[in-house]
């Protein structure tokens, strides 16, 4: 029974931390993940103490945000009466906030320390940052993905049982003081559980405080936790082992024993049995920190104020009537932010053309593999598992063993120069004869004549051979694509009201020497572009075989109804019409004019993102072309920064408002819900991913020492998985400074996910009551949930446990606009 508490206690704590994923399909996932299941609140007092996490920003920000009017006073009356324990008015709590501002305290209150912290207090040396470095180091080769040129790491051997083999031979930690480091790590157990079991007890952690303990020592090293813990998500999802992060936990537990061990003769053992009592009476006592709650009520107030902002909006917002006319074409864009600019772009050029707003891989989750590849990569959201297979192929047959083998050779020849380029003899003579030549390609990209990386869409097939590329759907049977389009066209919102011309769009971006790049493409696709599932879907839908099969269901795609495969680039603004040469000769006509309004739409929505980027140029166009290939660019665009809200309703109710590219997007009608099936997909999906989104850039925005990147200019590439800012320290997790901030303001404002629904506050419930996850989300303030009326008013806000209340704008001085009833 002993040994089945304490699993499931490290189980608990290993949960608390987030995934993480690597570089080559880098997606925003939600930090705070793990804890969820509690109030916001309390989350950011547990981080607080054991690892010195913010998750709200300084004072000085909100009473910024409060001189400048974004907050008033209104919003901080609706935040104090959220939280029931303050009954100050509006103007008596601004008052003490100012004052705690210039009372010069640093905020950080009670602390839970671990041996490390103990022991850097009695030898004044810096053992944190040593471990860090040396787990660092070790993981970075046990993790290598093919990109370290030597590699004596054991990596057969499971997690803890490899650093184990490297311990026992690593001299450094003697070197740095800690002399019996390789013999007490020989004593350890092999086993990973049997050593977490044994070190526990010999350090007399008492079982209530297992957790506690446990998750400060995994917070030490959040970066790799998080890349660890990733590992075991998909693990999991793919019926994997999925103890890989409990494994890494032994090996700090050891670090730990060690130094324990080395400085028992100075007095360790009292100092940590004081401390762990502290613990213990700050557990059961449940102090508050005066400072954190206040911050945390000026985060309530300030996202109160996006919700003033955003039900003022929709309140004076004219809806326009639906046409009886049916549209010459509709556009289904994936629900990113970025989108919401080309949307409007379009429909401003083109009153003709309905655009549409789905996740971006459009209900067609494939594994896709590219040519002369042996594995595949996952086009759909990491929520869910890849589902059938599609390959990369050419239009004539002929050609496919040609470029089979070019590709082959290509990255043959690649590899063996990389050996030669990095070898240990090899090198020296590569310099001083070859480094020249690389002058001329050396200035070509430096001036963005040349891209300094090819373009992986050609990726060893030759440009002659680009415009063939096509897809083999040969592996998906054909009730297997009846029912995905069936889903997908139901989903969309599409079933009963299609155009002579669909543009299926995806999306991605351009950049180079950029190891985030992934970060920009779609989400929904796996950190790749959107073209493939784009592609899929016009396929699929354009096959008469499952048009058949779907009549029979009872979904009829008109006869003059054709599919097109789109790519928007999002940091371009270009849109490439993928399937143009597939389109009948009866369209062909309409769709060169829906190619002059796409180009007309590409201007307008660049001319805003300039506004942006501070471009000033007279050709804009050119401008962001050239930042897309400037290998010095560290904003090639902003991505998803500034996303705040999550509209779900028809696009009537958005058509026209201007949301400035911060809100996702997803069509729905709730009329046509049957049994709000769909609805319960959206808010147990794309819901929580745009949740994931939101969070990861408040959490880089609020803290970025702990879940940002950093400064990209000092970032290196480990393993091929992730970035170190500068030559060592933890795995870097979350999005780099740059891609937020400007370097005079924030280009992102860390406010909660304004999640607006459309539908029967009944039928929201219902779901909610069903999904004990997404009512947490709810619950604990992670997600602010907005009810949208049937005249397209923001009439109530949830609070918690299924209720409601109601919001409403007054006619009376704007400080007074917010009325809570």
């Amino acid at each position: 029974m002993k040994n089945q508490n304490l699993t499931q206690t490290i189980t608990e704590a290993c949960k608390k931390i987030a995934p993480a994923w690597p570089l080559k399909n880098f997606v925003a996932v939600n930090p705070y993940l793990g804890l969820t299941n509690m109030p916001f609140g309390r989350a950011a007092k547990i981080l607080s103490e054991r690892s010195s996490i913010s998750m709200t920003m300084p004072i000085p920000f909100y009473l910024d945000q409060l001189d400048r009017g974004q907050i008033i006073h209104a919003d901080i009356s609706a935040a104090l009466n959220k939280n029931h324990n303050y009954y100050l008015s509006p103007e008596e709590f601004v008052k003490e906030t100012r004052f705690l501002a210039d009372s010069n305290s640093d905020g950080e209150g009670f602390r839970v320390l671990t041996l490390l912290d103990i022991a850097e207090e009695i030898s004044y040396k810096q053992w944190s940052d040593f471990m860090v470095d040396k787990i660092s180091s070790w993981a970075s080769s046990y993790f290598d993905e093919y990109q370290a040129a030597w590699n004596t790491t054991e990596t057969k051997e499971n997690l803890y049982q490899s650093w184990k083999a490297d311990a026992a031979v690593d001299l450094s930690p003697g070197l740095m003081g800690l002399k019996n480091f390789r013999s007490t790590v020989a004593q350890m157990p092999e086993d990973a559980a049997e050593a977490t079991a044994l070190i526990l007890q010999k350090l007399e952690v008492p079982a209530d405080l297992h957790e506690v303990y446990l998750h400060s020592l995994l917070l030490k090293l959040n970066g790799w936790s998080s890349y660890i813990s990733g590992k075991d998500w998909n693990n999991t999802l793919y019926g994997g082992e999925a103890n890989n992060l409990q494994s890494f936990l032994s090996i700090l537990l050891t670090w730990e024993y060690c130094l324990y061990e080395q400085y028992q003769s100075e007095n360790i053992q009292p100092i940590w049995d004081k401390h762990k009592r502290k613990i213990q009476s700050h557990e059961s006592m449940g102090y508050t920190n005066e400072y954190l709650e206040t911050k945390l009520i000026l985060q309530d107030a300030f996202d109160f104020a996006s919700q003033r902002q955003l039900k003022a909006q929709f309140d004076h917002h004219f809806v326009p009537q639906e046409k009886d006319k049916r549209p010459k074409a509709q556009a289904v864009f994936c629900i990113d932010v970025r989108s919401e600019v080309y949307r409007r772009s379009l429909e401003t050029v083109d009153t003709e053309i309905e655009t549409l707003g789905f996740a971006g891989f459009f209900g067609f989750p494939v594994n896709y593999v590219p040519l002369a590849h042996s594995h595949g990569k996952n086009q759909c959201p990491v929520l869910i598992p890849s589902g059938p297979l599609v390959k990369e192929t050419l239009g004539e047959s002929s050609q496919v063993e040609a470029a089979r083998k070019s590709r082959v050779v290509k990255h043959q020849v690649e590899k063996t120069w990389k050996k030669f380029k990095s070898g240990a003899i090899s090198s020296f003579g590569y310099v001083s004869p070859v480094g020249l030549t690389y002058f001329p390609k050396l200035i070509s990209d430096s001036f963005g004549w040349t891209r300094p990386t090819s373009d992986p869409k050609e990726d060893g097939l030759g440009k002659w051979l680009k415009k063939g590329r096509e897809l083999d759907l040969s592996h998906i049977g054909l009730e297997d694509k009846i029912s995905m389009a069936a889903s997908a066209l139901t989903a969309m919102g599409l079933k009963d009201h299609m155009a002579p011309l669909i543009l299926i769009t995806g999306h991605g971006s351009t950049s180079v020497n950029n190891p985030h790049a992934t970060g920009l493409d779609c989400g929904a696709c796996g950190g790749h572009s959107g073209e493939i599932n784009a592609m899929t879907a016009e396929r699929i839908l354009n096959d008469p075989q499952v048009r058949q099969g779907l009549l029979e269901q009872g979904i009829e795609i008109p006869d003059d109804t054709h599919f097109i495969a789109c790519l928007h680039d999002t940091t371009t603004d270009q849109l490439h019409i993928i399937g143009a040469s597939n389109v009948p000769a009866a369209h062909k006509e309409a769709l060169s004019g829906i190619e002059e309004s796409l180009s007309q739409a590409s201007e307008l929505a660049r001319q805003e993102r300039a506004r942006r980027l501070n471009i000033n140029d007279t050709d804009i166009k050119a401008s962001i072309l050239k930042r897309s290939r400037d290998w010095s660019q560290v904003r090639p665009e902003w991505g998803l920064a500034g996303c705040s809200s999550f509209v779900i309703a028809p696009r009537k109710r958005t058509v026209g408002m201007d949301l400035g590219g911060k809100a996702f997007l997803h069509s729905y009608r709730w009329q046509s819900d049957e049994g709000f099936k769909i609805l319960e997909s959206i808010m147990s999906a794309p819901m929580v991913v745009t949740s994931w989104i939101n969070l990861q850039y408040y959490a880089s925005t609020t803290d970025n020492v702990h879940f940002g990147a950093g400064n990209k200019t000092l970032h290196n590439v480990t393993g091929g998985i992730g970035v170190l800012e500068g030559s060592g320290g933890d795995l870097r997790i979350g999005l780099p400074l740059q891609s937020l901030h400007d370097g005079k303001n924030y280009q992102h404002l860390p406010q909660r996910l304004n999640v607006i629904i459309e539908a029967p506050i009944e039928a929201i419930n219902s779901i909610l009551a069903k999904n004990p996850g997404i009512k947490d989300l709810c619950d604990n303030s992670w997600i602010n949930l907005l009810h949208l009326t049937e005249d397209g008013k923001i009439g109530k806000r949830y609070s918690r446990n299924l209720n409601w209340e109601t919001l409403s704008l007054a006619e009376v001085e704007p400080e007074e606009e917010l009325i809570l009833v």
